[in-house]
């Protein structure tokens, strides 16, 4: 990030290698797993050694959309002895049909966030109808992806994640409860993009010119724009509208950019990973290098753990492509002609991106995938039946080394089963912090087995399955990780925001 006034290179310097100094591990091990989004996320084929205390995991990620789903884990390694700033093996034998794993290693760029950052939470409203993105869409969320990264990038500032698509946030009414008790319940996902930078908290114009970038954006391709509110008393979930989706004008300017794309909706899928040191910039890099050699992005999700970006793309298939295209690791330039052999239209371009950014990065592609999109949303009418998916959050804090998250996802996923004939985790991301804990946060897509209309019906099924569910979770875990109760904090609600208000003492 850019230095404040009163610092210098050499403190930047020093505090880097003071970190540096601080451990001995000189890389990172990661392992990545692309497959099918109908099942518990799987845990590290190289499953780390457990009775080595630097061997558990200290950061892990999982994606699921269209069907299809990609899950990150990474902990610290002291091997060194390898060529470039990254290392990817080829696919491993995951033991599961239709599913593809990577093992590999990375140099950590150690002057990644080195500074203290605050962060900048944007919503990102791209249609208001039952996702099931077209080609001629997908080009469109790419293109809308690359703007928001090369704006962040502009300023230096780092993305700290990116996600889409999410849930979308209902409009609020002034009569509503305080606590969002009686809100309107949200679809579990809709084409929405939810991304967040880091900025220099004592650099406030440069968080200002960033915000206003943005609202010329949404006011130029039409798209609905929302930040965090971060007023007195707000906590995360909380929104602060600054434009609503402009229907037509989205559809103008989609129609306009992008008017040779097919408007149907993809029935195949590619998982690629893109694997490098953190660093700005990269992601509107990589983006921009697929759109225009025509392909687009049906679902994203973008972080950095130990300072090593992983960027998971959900990229549509031209139905002419072979489906017995086998997985695929190797460099990020020996990737791109298999890449755009995905597009369904191929433009003459020959002013590429400069790659140079992420030449040294490395890239795992799946095959060619069936992917599905949900038949059911409140939006599309489906609450005549009663059959509507719901999104749940989750959050937790439980002592490391104890219980991987793959395990506690499937403890969570165990306990809410008798409420619920369907269950999926939609989105999950874990960290080691401060004091030895890891953290984690997760959003559930659950269909309740009893079919309800009624709003008020549907909140208490919830609510009843949630807190129900939150006391079988709290007695399971302590046999399955041998951890003291007394020390895990964890909360499952249907409403974002009670992550924070409520009491989170499992």
């Amino acid at each position: 990030m850019t230095s404040p006034a009163n610092s210098t290179k050499s403190s930047e310097l020093a505090r880097i290698a003071a970190e540096a100094a601080g451990t001995y591990f000189s890389s990172v091990q990661f392992t990545l797993t692309h497959g099918l989004g109908n099942g518990p996320p799987p845990m590290p084929v190289i499953d780390p050694d457990k009775d080595d205390p630097n061997g558990w995991p200290t950061d892990f990620c999982h994606f699921s959309a269209a069907g299809l789903s990609v899950s990150v884990s990474t902990w610290p390694s002291a091997m060194s002895a390898f060529s470039g700033r990254v290392q990817i093996g080829t696919d491993e034998d995951a033991g599961h049909r239709d599913t593809y794993s990577y093992f590999g290693h990375a140099v950590p760029n150690p002057g990644f966030l080195n500074q203290s950052t605050r962060k900048v939470e944007v919503l990102i409203t791209l249609g208001t109808a039952h996702w099931s993105p077209t080609y001629r869409e997908a080009l469109m969320q790419a293109l809308i992806i690359e703007k928001l990264t090369a704006l962040a990038a502009e300023r230096d500032a780092p993305v700290l994640h990116l996600h889409t698509p999410v849930a979308p946030v209902p409009l609020s009414i002034k009569s509503e409860r305080g606590d969002g008790s009686n809100e309107r319940l949200r679809d579990a996902i809709a084409p929405c993009l939810r991304f967040s930078i880091g900025v220099d908290p004592q650099m406030s114009g440069a968080r200002l010119d960033f915000e206003t970038e943005l609202a010329a954006l949404a006011e130029e391709y039409g798209f609905g724009l929302k930040l965090s509110d971060q007023r007195f008393n707000r906590v995360r979930g909380e929104w602060f509208t600054i434009r609503g989706f402009d229907r037509e004008r989205f559809r103008q300017a989609r129609n306009r950019l992008f008017p040779r794309a097919s408007s149907n909706t993809p029935r195949r899928a590619a998982v690629v990973s893109v694997v490098g040191p953190s660093r700005t910039g990269t992601t509107a890099t990589a983006v921009a290098a697929l759109r225009e050699r025509g392909v687009g992005v049906l679902a994203a999700s973008i972080s950095s753990m130990r300072k090593t970006t992983f960027i998971n793309l959900v990229l549509p298939v031209d139905p002419e492509v072979p489906e017995e295209l086998p997985p695929w690791s190797g460099g990020w330039l020996d990737a791109l002609p298999r890449l755009s052999g995905f597009a369904t239209l191929r433009p003459a371009v020959t002013d590429r991106a400069d790659d140079s950014l992420i030449a040294d990065w490395k890239v795992a592609v799946s095959p060619p995938m069936r992917c599905t999109y949900p038949n059911s949303s409140q939006q599309t009418g489906a609450t005549t039946t009663g059959r509507v998916p719901y999104p749940i959050w989750l959050w937790w804090q439980i002592p490391h080394r104890t219980v991987d998250t793959p395990a506690l996802l499937g403890v969570v996923q165990a306990a809410l089963q008798p409420h619920t004939r369907r269950c999926e985790i939609a989105y999950a991301q874990s960290r080691l912090c401060r004091g030895d804990v890891v953290r984690g946060r997760a959003k559930l897509i659950v269909m309740l087995s009893q079919e309800k209309r009624d709003h008020a019906a549907v909140q208490r099924l919830l609510t009843d399955a949630t807190e129900t569910a939150q006391l079988r979770i709290r007695e399971q875990l302590p046999a399955l990780g041998r951890v003291d109760p007394s020390k895990v904090r964890l909360r499952l609600s249907p409403r974002e925001r009670w992550l924070t208000y409520a009491g989170i003492s499992a």
